[in-house]
Protein backbone atom coordinates (compact mmCIF):
# COMPACT_ATOMS: atom_id res chain seq x y z
CA UNK A 1 0.00 0.00 0.00
CA UNK A 2 1.09 3.25 -0.99
CA UNK A 3 2.64 5.71 1.85
CA UNK A 4 0.30 8.95 2.05
CA UNK A 5 2.10 12.41 0.64
CA UNK A 6 1.85 15.03 2.29
CA UNK A 7 3.70 17.78 -0.26
CA UNK A 8 5.20 21.19 1.00
CA UNK A 9 5.17 24.32 -1.34
CA UNK A 10 8.76 26.22 -0.96
CA UNK A 11 8.94 29.55 -2.40
CA UNK A 12 11.93 29.48 -5.07
CA UNK A 13 14.53 32.70 -4.90
CA UNK A 14 17.79 31.18 -6.37
CA UNK A 15 16.88 28.00 -8.50
CA UNK A 16 14.75 24.49 -7.43
CA UNK A 17 18.37 23.35 -6.58
CA UNK A 18 19.63 25.57 -4.40
CA UNK A 19 15.82 25.69 -2.67
CA UNK A 20 15.55 21.97 -2.68
CA UNK A 21 19.05 21.63 -0.93
CA UNK A 22 18.13 24.45 1.42
CA UNK A 23 15.23 22.41 3.10
CA UNK A 24 16.69 19.47 2.52
CA UNK A 25 17.58 18.62 6.40
CA UNK A 26 14.57 20.14 7.46
CA UNK A 27 12.65 17.49 5.09
CA UNK A 28 15.12 14.54 6.14
CA UNK A 29 14.21 15.20 10.14
CA UNK A 30 10.02 15.40 8.92
CA UNK A 31 10.53 12.03 7.47
CA UNK A 32 12.20 10.31 9.93
CA UNK A 33 9.53 11.51 12.91
CA UNK A 34 6.74 10.41 10.38
CA UNK A 35 8.16 7.11 8.55
CA UNK A 36 4.62 6.19 7.48
CA UNK A 37 4.34 9.56 5.61
CA UNK A 38 6.31 10.91 2.65
CA UNK A 39 6.74 14.88 2.20
CA UNK A 40 7.35 16.07 -1.67
CA UNK A 41 8.60 19.53 -1.67
CA UNK A 42 7.64 21.67 -4.64
CA UNK A 43 10.19 24.94 -5.07
CA UNK A 44 7.45 27.77 -6.30
CA UNK A 45 7.43 31.10 -7.66
CA UNK A 46 4.96 33.58 -5.80
CA UNK A 47 2.24 32.81 -8.62
CA UNK A 48 3.59 29.13 -8.67
CA UNK A 49 1.91 28.76 -5.09
CA UNK A 50 -1.11 31.08 -4.81
CA UNK A 51 -1.83 28.80 -7.89
CA UNK A 52 -1.21 25.68 -6.07
CA UNK A 53 -3.29 26.84 -2.89
CA UNK A 54 -6.12 27.66 -4.81
CA UNK A 55 -6.35 24.53 -6.66
CA UNK A 56 -5.96 22.65 -3.00
CA UNK A 57 -2.82 20.92 -3.69
CA UNK A 58 -0.55 21.88 -0.92
CA UNK A 59 -0.58 20.58 2.97
CA UNK A 60 2.13 23.23 4.03
CA UNK A 61 4.12 26.28 3.20
CA UNK A 62 7.70 27.61 3.46
CA UNK A 63 7.71 31.10 2.00
CA UNK A 64 8.64 35.00 3.48
CA UNK A 65 6.87 37.07 5.46
CA UNK A 66 5.30 39.12 3.31
CA UNK A 67 4.05 36.73 0.64
CA UNK A 68 2.60 34.68 3.83
CA UNK A 69 0.53 37.73 4.77
CA UNK A 70 -0.60 37.87 1.37
CA UNK A 71 -1.22 34.23 1.20
CA UNK A 72 -2.73 34.39 5.00
CA UNK A 73 -5.83 36.53 3.48
CA UNK A 74 -6.48 35.11 0.62
CA UNK A 75 -5.89 31.66 1.47
CA UNK A 76 -5.99 30.91 5.01
CA UNK A 77 -3.01 29.68 5.72
CA UNK A 78 -1.47 29.37 9.44
CA UNK A 79 2.07 29.79 10.48
CA UNK A 80 3.01 26.98 12.87
CA UNK A 81 6.95 27.75 13.18
CA UNK A 82 9.36 29.68 12.20
CA UNK A 83 13.41 29.61 10.98
CA UNK A 84 15.22 30.79 13.77
CA UNK A 85 18.39 32.00 12.02
CA UNK A 86 20.23 31.97 8.45
CA UNK A 87 19.80 34.94 6.26
CA UNK A 88 17.83 37.27 7.23
CA UNK A 89 14.91 38.67 5.82
CA UNK A 90 16.04 41.84 4.77
CA UNK A 91 17.05 43.92 1.16
CA UNK A 92 20.55 45.16 0.01
CA UNK A 93 21.34 47.80 -2.69
CA UNK A 94 23.60 46.73 -5.43
CA UNK A 95 25.44 48.63 -8.37
CA UNK A 96 29.17 48.63 -9.95
CA UNK A 97 28.55 52.62 -10.20
CA UNK A 98 29.93 55.02 -7.56
CA UNK A 99 26.34 55.22 -5.71
CA UNK A 100 26.09 55.68 -1.55
CA UNK A 101 22.35 56.47 -1.19
CA UNK A 102 18.89 55.71 -2.44
CA UNK A 103 18.94 59.47 -3.83
CA UNK A 104 21.12 58.18 -6.82
CA UNK A 105 19.07 56.12 -8.05
CA UNK A 106 16.72 58.90 -9.72
CA UNK A 107 16.12 58.47 -13.27
CA UNK A 108 17.74 54.98 -12.94
CA UNK A 109 16.86 51.69 -14.05
CA UNK A 110 16.60 49.24 -11.05
CA UNK A 111 15.97 45.25 -11.38
CA UNK A 112 14.16 43.34 -8.75
CA UNK A 113 12.82 39.53 -8.85
CA UNK A 114 9.17 40.59 -9.01
CA UNK A 115 7.51 43.52 -7.67
CA UNK A 116 5.43 41.06 -5.70
CA UNK A 117 8.29 40.47 -3.80
CA UNK A 118 9.01 41.07 -0.30
CA UNK A 119 12.51 41.38 0.64
CA UNK A 120 13.48 41.97 -3.04
CA UNK A 121 11.12 45.00 -3.71
CA UNK A 122 8.37 45.71 -1.02
CA UNK A 123 11.09 46.39 1.79
CA UNK A 124 12.87 49.01 -0.18
CA UNK A 125 10.63 50.51 -1.83
CA UNK A 126 9.07 51.15 1.84
CA UNK A 127 12.67 52.26 2.85
CA UNK A 128 12.23 54.50 0.00
CA UNK A 129 8.93 56.25 0.91
CA UNK A 130 9.99 57.01 4.59
CA UNK A 131 13.05 59.08 3.02
CA UNK A 132 11.39 60.55 0.08
CA UNK A 133 8.11 59.82 -0.78
CA UNK A 134 8.11 60.89 -4.45
CA UNK A 135 11.73 58.52 -4.86
CA UNK A 136 9.98 55.72 -5.88
CA UNK A 137 7.59 56.97 -9.05
CA UNK A 138 11.82 58.78 -10.07
CA UNK A 139 12.76 55.39 -10.80
CA UNK A 140 12.18 52.60 -13.28
CA UNK A 141 11.56 49.67 -12.12
CA UNK A 142 12.85 46.19 -14.30
CA UNK A 143 11.52 42.74 -13.28
CA UNK A 144 13.73 39.94 -14.27
CA UNK A 145 11.74 37.38 -12.36
CA UNK A 146 13.42 34.29 -10.14
CA UNK A 147 15.86 32.96 -9.30
CA UNK A 148 17.25 36.04 -7.61
CA UNK A 149 21.02 36.17 -8.88
CA UNK A 150 18.94 37.48 -12.37
CA UNK A 151 18.88 40.66 -11.08
CA UNK A 152 22.57 40.63 -10.14
CA UNK A 153 23.34 39.49 -13.95
CA UNK A 154 21.17 42.27 -14.85
CA UNK A 155 23.36 44.61 -13.58
CA UNK A 156 26.59 43.11 -14.67
CA UNK A 157 25.25 43.29 -17.89
CA UNK A 158 24.25 46.76 -17.91
CA UNK A 159 20.80 45.84 -18.28
CA UNK A 160 20.30 47.94 -14.91
CA UNK A 161 21.98 50.45 -13.14
CA UNK A 162 21.01 48.43 -9.64
CA UNK A 163 19.58 45.77 -8.29
CA UNK A 164 17.66 45.04 -5.11
CA UNK A 165 18.99 41.80 -3.03
CA UNK A 166 17.74 40.06 -0.38
CA UNK A 167 20.72 40.54 2.33
CA UNK A 168 23.66 37.98 2.37
CA UNK A 169 22.89 37.27 -1.26
CA UNK A 170 25.58 39.39 -2.17
CA UNK A 171 28.05 37.63 -0.14
CA UNK A 172 27.01 34.21 -0.88
CA UNK A 173 27.18 35.13 -4.71
CA UNK A 174 30.45 35.85 -4.25
CA UNK A 175 31.73 33.23 -2.38
CA UNK A 176 30.15 31.09 -5.25
CA UNK A 177 32.08 32.65 -8.54
CA UNK A 178 34.29 35.75 -7.19
CA UNK A 179 35.52 36.49 -10.10
CA UNK A 180 32.03 37.06 -11.89
CA UNK A 181 30.40 38.70 -8.79
CA UNK A 182 33.21 40.39 -6.98
CA UNK A 183 32.63 43.88 -9.08
CA UNK A 184 29.56 44.26 -7.43
CA UNK A 185 29.18 46.73 -4.05
CA UNK A 186 26.28 47.41 -1.89
CA UNK A 187 25.61 50.83 -0.94
CA UNK A 188 22.91 52.96 1.07
CA UNK A 189 24.27 50.95 4.04
CA UNK A 190 22.81 50.59 7.73
CA UNK A 191 24.75 50.28 10.26
CA UNK A 192 21.84 49.75 13.38
CA UNK A 193 20.98 46.09 12.30
CA UNK A 194 22.40 42.93 14.17
CA UNK A 195 24.03 41.28 11.01
CA UNK A 196 27.69 40.54 9.31
CA UNK A 197 26.02 41.10 5.70
CA UNK A 198 25.73 44.62 3.89
CA UNK A 199 21.99 45.99 4.66
CA UNK A 200 20.33 48.61 3.17
CA UNK A 201 16.82 48.10 5.33
CA UNK A 202 15.51 46.98 8.81
CA UNK A 203 15.87 43.50 9.23
CA UNK A 204 11.88 41.52 9.50
CA UNK A 205 10.80 38.09 11.00
CA UNK A 206 12.28 35.00 9.15
CA UNK A 207 10.59 32.54 6.97
CA UNK A 208 7.29 31.10 8.54
CA UNK A 209 6.15 27.42 8.07
CA UNK A 210 2.52 27.51 7.51
CA UNK A 211 -0.47 24.81 7.26
CA UNK A 212 -3.39 25.01 5.03
CA UNK A 213 -6.79 24.97 5.64
CA UNK A 214 -6.47 21.24 4.31
CA UNK A 215 -4.06 20.15 6.70
CA UNK A 216 -5.62 18.25 10.16
CA UNK A 217 -4.50 21.16 12.94
CA UNK A 218 -3.81 17.49 15.18
CA UNK A 219 -1.45 16.32 12.78
CA UNK A 220 -0.05 19.96 12.27
CA UNK A 221 0.66 20.64 15.79
CA UNK A 222 2.56 17.49 15.70
CA UNK A 223 4.83 18.70 12.73
CA UNK A 224 5.15 21.76 14.61
CA UNK A 225 6.85 19.98 17.71
CA UNK A 226 8.85 18.05 15.15
CA UNK A 227 10.53 21.23 13.74
CA UNK A 228 11.18 22.33 17.13
CA UNK A 229 13.08 19.26 18.18
CA UNK A 230 15.15 19.22 14.53
CA UNK A 231 18.83 19.82 15.24
CA UNK A 232 20.67 20.33 11.92
CA UNK A 233 20.11 22.78 8.74
CA UNK A 234 17.30 25.59 9.02
CA UNK A 235 16.96 25.27 13.27
CA UNK A 236 12.85 26.14 14.00
CA UNK A 237 11.49 28.30 16.75
CA UNK A 238 8.12 30.10 17.45
CA UNK A 239 6.42 32.49 15.21
CA UNK A 240 7.77 36.00 16.14
CA UNK A 241 4.84 38.89 15.67
CA UNK A 242 4.86 39.53 12.08
CA UNK A 243 3.71 43.29 12.76
CA UNK A 244 6.79 44.79 11.29
CA UNK A 245 5.69 42.99 8.06
CA UNK A 246 2.32 43.84 7.97
CA UNK A 247 3.47 47.73 9.11
CA UNK A 248 5.35 47.65 5.21
CA UNK A 249 2.05 46.09 3.49
CA UNK A 250 0.04 49.00 5.29
CA UNK A 251 2.67 51.57 4.17
CA UNK A 252 2.29 50.36 0.40
CA UNK A 253 -1.23 49.87 0.61
CA UNK A 254 -0.90 46.33 -1.13
CA UNK A 255 -1.99 42.72 0.07
CA UNK A 256 -4.41 42.63 2.80
CA UNK A 257 -4.15 46.55 3.23
CA UNK A 258 -5.10 47.36 -0.79
CA UNK A 259 -8.02 49.74 -0.96
CA UNK A 260 -8.42 50.09 2.95
CA UNK A 261 -7.25 53.27 3.54
CA UNK A 262 -8.12 56.63 1.69
CA UNK A 263 -5.09 58.81 0.08
CA UNK A 264 -2.96 60.73 2.35
CA UNK A 265 -3.04 64.75 1.96
CA UNK A 266 0.81 64.31 1.10
CA UNK A 267 0.30 61.81 -1.28
CA UNK A 268 -2.35 64.26 -2.49
CA UNK A 269 -0.04 67.02 -3.48
CA UNK A 270 2.75 65.13 -4.85
CA UNK A 271 0.47 63.88 -7.44
CA UNK A 272 -2.06 66.98 -8.30
CA UNK A 273 0.30 70.07 -6.78
CA UNK A 274 -0.32 71.71 -10.10
CA UNK A 275 -3.79 71.44 -9.81
CA UNK A 276 -3.86 72.24 -5.94
CA UNK A 277 -2.29 75.43 -6.88
CA UNK A 278 -4.42 76.77 -9.39
CA UNK A 279 -7.52 75.70 -7.08
CA UNK A 280 -5.44 77.33 -4.46
CA UNK A 281 -5.57 80.48 -6.50
CA UNK A 282 -9.30 80.35 -7.70
CA UNK A 283 -10.30 79.91 -3.08
CA UNK A 284 -8.01 83.26 -2.70
CA UNK A 285 -9.94 85.20 -5.07
CA UNK A 286 -13.40 83.46 -3.83
CA UNK A 287 -12.10 84.78 -0.49
CA UNK A 288 -11.51 88.27 -1.64
CA UNK A 289 -15.09 88.29 -3.31
CA UNK A 290 -16.40 86.79 -0.55
CA UNK A 291 -14.69 89.20 2.15
CA UNK A 292 -16.23 92.04 0.02
CA UNK A 293 -20.05 90.67 -0.58
CA UNK A 294 -19.64 89.85 3.77
CA UNK A 295 -18.76 93.70 4.19
CA UNK A 296 -22.06 94.93 2.23
CA UNK A 297 -24.13 92.65 4.22
CA UNK A 298 -22.70 92.99 7.55
CA UNK A 299 -25.01 95.91 8.79
CA UNK A 300 -27.87 93.55 7.49
CA UNK A 301 -26.72 90.74 9.80
CA UNK A 302 -25.79 92.30 12.76
CA UNK A 303 -29.74 91.75 14.14
CA UNK A 304 -29.52 88.33 12.86
CA UNK A 305 -26.17 87.56 15.11
CA UNK A 306 -28.05 88.45 18.61
CA UNK A 307 -30.65 86.14 17.77
CA UNK A 308 -28.03 83.62 16.23
CA UNK A 309 -26.53 83.49 19.81
CA UNK A 310 -29.61 82.52 21.77
CA UNK A 311 -30.21 80.24 19.22
CA UNK A 312 -26.52 78.35 19.78
CA UNK A 313 -26.93 78.76 23.57
CA UNK A 314 -30.59 76.73 23.91
CA UNK A 315 -29.23 74.47 21.09
CA UNK A 316 -26.04 73.54 23.52
CA UNK A 317 -28.34 73.13 26.85
CA UNK A 318 -30.21 70.85 24.65
CA UNK A 319 -27.50 68.75 23.02
CA UNK A 320 -25.82 68.49 26.46
CA UNK A 321 -29.06 67.16 27.87
CA UNK A 322 -29.46 64.51 24.91
CA UNK A 323 -25.40 63.63 25.56
CA UNK A 324 -26.83 62.91 29.24
CA UNK A 325 -29.87 60.55 27.83
CA UNK A 326 -27.80 59.10 25.81
CA UNK A 327 -24.89 58.62 28.25
CA UNK A 328 -27.47 56.94 30.38
CA UNK A 329 -28.58 54.75 27.90
CA UNK A 330 -25.15 53.53 26.94
CA UNK A 331 -24.57 52.39 30.65
CA UNK A 332 -28.15 50.62 30.97
CA UNK A 333 -27.22 48.67 28.19
CA UNK A 334 -23.74 48.23 29.02
CA UNK A 335 -25.60 46.16 32.33
CA UNK A 336 -28.07 44.77 30.18
CA UNK A 337 -25.15 42.83 28.02
CA UNK A 338 -23.39 42.06 31.55
CA UNK A 339 -27.09 40.38 32.10
CA UNK A 340 -26.05 38.05 29.37
CA UNK A 341 -24.02 35.85 31.54
CA UNK A 342 -27.27 35.58 34.24
CA UNK A 343 -29.14 34.31 31.30
CA UNK A 344 -26.40 31.88 30.58
CA UNK A 345 -26.42 31.14 33.80
CA UNK A 346 -29.63 30.05 34.35
CA UNK A 347 -29.91 28.40 30.94
CA UNK A 348 -27.12 25.58 32.37
CA UNK A 349 -29.09 25.84 36.13
CA UNK A 350 -31.96 24.81 33.64
CA UNK A 351 -30.06 21.91 32.14
CA UNK A 352 -28.84 20.51 35.11
CA UNK A 353 -32.11 20.91 37.04
CA UNK A 354 -33.94 18.32 34.31
CA UNK A 355 -31.87 15.51 34.90
CA UNK A 356 -31.62 16.17 38.55
CA UNK A 357 -35.43 15.94 38.80
CA UNK A 358 -35.38 12.91 37.00
CA UNK A 359 -33.46 11.40 39.41
CA UNK A 360 -35.55 12.53 42.31
CA UNK A 361 -38.14 11.16 41.08
CA UNK A 362 -37.20 7.40 40.13
CA UNK A 363 -35.58 7.29 43.91
CA UNK A 364 -38.63 8.65 45.56
CA UNK A 365 -40.75 6.09 43.35
CA UNK A 366 -37.91 2.97 44.24
CA UNK A 367 -38.56 4.47 48.16
CA UNK A 368 -42.33 4.37 48.04
CA UNK A 369 -42.18 0.48 46.36
CA UNK A 370 -39.69 -0.82 48.85
CA UNK A 371 -42.36 0.56 51.43
CA UNK A 372 -45.46 -1.32 49.63
CA UNK A 373 -43.56 -4.02 49.47
CA UNK A 374 -44.00 -4.26 45.79
CA UNK A 375 -40.41 -3.51 44.18
CA UNK A 376 -38.66 -6.27 42.32
CA UNK A 377 -35.53 -7.03 40.78
CA UNK A 378 -36.67 -5.36 37.03
CA UNK A 379 -37.77 -2.24 38.67
CA UNK A 380 -34.92 -2.22 40.72
CA UNK A 381 -32.40 -2.60 37.45
CA UNK A 382 -35.11 0.00 35.51
CA UNK A 383 -34.77 2.41 38.19
CA UNK A 384 -31.07 2.03 38.51
CA UNK A 385 -30.44 2.36 34.36
CA UNK A 386 -33.10 5.63 34.67
CA UNK A 387 -30.82 6.86 37.52
CA UNK A 388 -27.60 6.42 35.58
CA UNK A 389 -28.47 7.57 32.40
CA UNK A 390 -30.02 11.02 34.17
CA UNK A 391 -26.29 11.67 36.00
CA UNK A 392 -24.39 10.85 32.65
CA UNK A 393 -26.55 13.87 31.23
CA UNK A 394 -26.05 16.09 34.20
CA UNK A 395 -21.87 15.23 34.22
CA UNK A 396 -21.80 15.65 30.78
CA UNK A 397 -22.89 18.95 31.26
CA UNK A 398 -20.83 19.67 34.02
CA UNK A 399 -17.75 18.42 32.18
CA UNK A 400 -18.61 20.71 29.05
CA UNK A 401 -18.74 23.66 31.94
CA UNK A 402 -15.15 22.27 33.31
CA UNK A 403 -13.59 21.92 29.95
CA UNK A 404 -14.80 25.74 28.45
CA UNK A 405 -13.44 26.64 31.67
CA UNK A 406 -10.01 25.18 31.47
CA UNK A 407 -9.57 26.13 27.89
CA UNK A 408 -9.76 22.67 26.97
CA UNK A 409 -11.95 20.47 24.25
CA UNK A 410 -14.85 21.99 23.35
CA UNK A 411 -18.26 19.59 22.62
CA UNK A 412 -18.92 20.48 18.39
CA UNK A 413 -22.18 19.16 17.24
CA UNK A 414 -23.29 19.55 13.23
CA UNK A 415 -25.74 22.57 13.08
CA UNK A 416 -28.06 24.65 11.18
CA UNK A 417 -26.62 28.03 10.18
CA UNK A 418 -30.46 29.27 10.51
CA UNK A 419 -31.35 27.69 13.98
CA UNK A 420 -27.97 29.28 15.35
CA UNK A 421 -28.78 32.96 14.34
CA UNK A 422 -32.43 32.17 15.38
CA UNK A 423 -30.99 31.32 19.05
CA UNK A 424 -28.84 34.75 19.13
CA UNK A 425 -31.48 37.13 17.73
CA UNK A 426 -33.32 35.85 21.04
CA UNK A 427 -30.63 37.68 22.62
CA UNK A 428 -29.99 40.74 20.39
CA UNK A 429 -33.28 41.63 19.73
CA UNK A 430 -33.69 43.57 23.24
CA UNK A 431 -30.70 45.59 23.36
CA UNK A 432 -31.20 46.51 19.28
CA UNK A 433 -35.05 47.60 20.00
CA UNK A 434 -33.56 49.76 22.76
CA UNK A 435 -31.35 51.48 20.64
CA UNK A 436 -33.96 52.26 17.62
CA UNK A 437 -31.40 49.36 15.88
CA UNK A 438 -33.22 47.07 12.77
CA UNK A 439 -31.05 44.11 12.45
CA UNK A 440 -31.97 42.72 9.20
CA UNK A 441 -31.28 38.69 8.44
CA UNK A 442 -30.52 37.80 5.01
CA UNK A 443 -29.66 33.65 4.98
CA UNK A 444 -29.34 31.62 1.96
CA UNK A 445 -31.01 28.54 1.54
CA UNK A 446 -27.99 25.82 0.48
CA UNK A 447 -26.00 26.61 3.87
CA UNK A 448 -24.30 23.54 5.09
CA UNK A 449 -24.37 22.41 8.28
CA UNK A 450 -21.43 23.51 10.44
CA UNK A 451 -19.80 21.30 13.30
CA UNK A 452 -19.08 23.83 16.02
CA UNK A 453 -19.83 24.43 19.69
CA UNK A 454 -23.12 26.54 18.90
CA UNK A 455 -22.67 28.19 22.99
CA UNK A 456 -18.94 29.73 21.09
CA UNK A 457 -20.18 30.84 18.24
CA UNK A 458 -23.39 32.37 18.94
CA UNK A 459 -20.65 34.11 21.57
CA UNK A 460 -18.85 35.71 18.66
CA UNK A 461 -21.92 36.30 16.45
CA UNK A 462 -23.52 38.20 19.77
CA UNK A 463 -20.55 40.41 19.90
CA UNK A 464 -20.53 41.19 16.20
CA UNK A 465 -24.25 42.53 16.52
CA UNK A 466 -23.38 44.26 20.05
CA UNK A 467 -20.61 46.15 18.23
CA UNK A 468 -22.80 46.77 15.55
CA UNK A 469 -25.31 48.46 17.65
CA UNK A 470 -22.78 50.37 19.64
CA UNK A 471 -21.16 51.93 16.71
CA UNK A 472 -24.75 53.23 15.38
CA UNK A 473 -25.44 55.19 19.08
CA UNK A 474 -24.92 58.69 18.06
CA UNK A 475 -25.88 58.78 13.67
CA UNK A 476 -29.37 59.40 12.72
CA UNK A 477 -32.32 56.96 13.19
CA UNK A 478 -32.70 56.29 9.42
CA UNK A 479 -29.07 55.01 9.66
CA UNK A 480 -29.80 52.91 11.99
CA UNK A 481 -29.77 49.62 10.51
CA UNK A 482 -27.17 46.23 10.83
CA UNK A 483 -27.35 43.93 8.11
CA UNK A 484 -26.37 40.15 9.09
CA UNK A 485 -25.60 38.11 6.19
CA UNK A 486 -25.10 34.03 5.87
CA UNK A 487 -23.24 33.05 2.83
CA UNK A 488 -21.97 29.40 1.39
CA UNK A 489 -17.78 30.48 0.44
CA UNK A 490 -15.76 28.39 -1.02
CA UNK A 491 -12.03 29.62 -1.10
CA UNK A 492 -9.91 26.42 -1.38
CA UNK A 493 -11.88 25.37 1.40
CA UNK A 494 -15.81 24.83 1.56
CA UNK A 495 -17.31 27.10 4.49
CA UNK A 496 -20.09 29.63 4.92
CA UNK A 497 -19.25 32.86 5.60
CA UNK A 498 -21.37 34.80 8.12
CA UNK A 499 -21.17 39.00 7.92
CA UNK A 500 -22.68 41.42 10.09
CA UNK A 501 -22.13 44.88 8.28
CA UNK A 502 -23.34 48.53 10.21
CA UNK A 503 -23.71 51.96 9.03
CA UNK A 504 -21.48 53.51 12.22
CA UNK A 505 -18.74 56.06 12.60
CA UNK A 506 -16.60 53.02 11.11
CA UNK A 507 -12.71 52.11 11.77
CA UNK A 508 -9.92 54.37 10.70
CA UNK A 509 -6.91 52.75 8.88
CA UNK A 510 -4.75 52.87 11.71
CA UNK A 511 -7.75 50.89 14.11
CA UNK A 512 -8.24 48.29 11.10
CA UNK A 513 -4.55 47.33 11.55
CA UNK A 514 -4.88 46.64 14.99
CA UNK A 515 -8.13 45.03 14.48
CA UNK A 516 -8.85 42.67 17.46
CA UNK A 517 -6.38 42.42 19.14
CA UNK A 518 -6.55 42.06 22.86
CA UNK A 519 -6.66 44.78 24.95
CA UNK A 520 -6.81 47.36 21.65
CA UNK A 521 -10.56 49.03 21.52
CA UNK A 522 -12.17 52.21 19.70
CA UNK A 523 -15.00 52.35 23.01
CA UNK A 524 -14.39 54.54 26.27
CA UNK A 525 -15.13 52.17 28.47
CA UNK A 526 -14.19 49.14 26.63
CA UNK A 527 -11.62 46.24 27.66
CA UNK A 528 -10.35 45.17 23.94
CA UNK A 529 -11.29 41.37 24.71
CA UNK A 530 -14.38 40.60 22.73
CA UNK A 531 -12.93 40.68 19.63
CA UNK A 532 -10.06 39.14 20.43
CA UNK A 533 -11.55 36.05 22.56
CA UNK A 534 -13.70 35.97 19.16
CA UNK A 535 -11.06 35.37 16.96
CA UNK A 536 -9.17 33.00 18.77
CA UNK A 537 -12.98 31.05 19.37
CA UNK A 538 -12.90 30.96 15.42
CA UNK A 539 -9.35 29.88 14.92
CA UNK A 540 -10.51 27.14 17.30
CA UNK A 541 -12.81 25.84 15.00
CA UNK A 542 -10.71 26.16 12.04
CA UNK A 543 -12.01 29.75 11.10
CA UNK A 544 -11.04 33.34 10.74
CA UNK A 545 -12.58 36.64 10.84
CA UNK A 546 -11.40 39.91 9.14
CA UNK A 547 -13.28 43.60 9.05
CA UNK A 548 -13.03 46.18 6.07
CA UNK A 549 -14.78 49.41 5.35
CA UNK A 550 -17.44 49.08 3.10
CA UNK A 551 -17.18 50.00 -0.78
CA UNK A 552 -19.49 53.34 0.46
CA UNK A 553 -17.11 53.96 3.44
CA UNK A 554 -20.17 54.08 6.06
CA UNK A 555 -19.66 51.78 8.80
CA UNK A 556 -18.14 48.95 9.13
CA UNK A 557 -17.84 45.42 7.94
CA UNK A 558 -17.03 42.28 9.87
CA UNK A 559 -17.23 38.95 8.32
CA UNK A 560 -16.54 35.65 10.01
CA UNK A 561 -15.20 32.24 7.75
CA UNK A 562 -16.06 28.53 9.24
CA UNK A 563 -15.22 25.98 7.28
CA UNK A 564 -17.51 22.47 7.14
CA UNK A 565 -16.22 19.67 8.38
CA UNK A 566 -16.78 17.43 11.75
CA UNK A 567 -13.72 17.90 13.22
CA UNK A 568 -11.62 20.89 14.26
CA UNK A 569 -9.01 21.89 16.72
Amino acid sequence: MAQPTKRIGVLDVLGAKHTLARWAATIEGLEQAFPDITFEVEALDINGLDKALSENRLDFVITNPGNYAELEYRHHISRIAMVQRGQPVASTLVTTSDFTSMEDLVGKKLAVVSKDAFGGFHVIISEMDKTNPSLPRRIEVMETGYPMNLVAEAVLDGKADAAVLRTCTLELLQQQDPARYNSLRSFALRQDQPTDCAISSPIFPNWPFAKTPKTDAAFAKQVAVTLLSIEQGNFWTVPLDYQSVHDVLRQLQIGPYERTSPISLRELVEDHGEWLILLAGALILWAIYSVRIETLVRKRTLALNETNEKLLLEMDRRKRAEEAERQHLRELEHVARLSILGEMASSIAHELNQPLAAISNYAQGCLLRLKANKFSADDMTLAANEIAQQTDRAAEVIKRIRAFVRKKDTKQVPVNVADLIADCAAVYEASANRAGVKVVVDIAEDLPLLTVDPIQIQQVLLNLVQNAIDAMSDVPAERRKAFLVARRYHDGTDGVSISVRDFGHGMSAEDLGHFAEAFYTTKAEGIGLGLALSRSILEAHGGSMRAESPQDGVGLEVAIWLPTGENHE
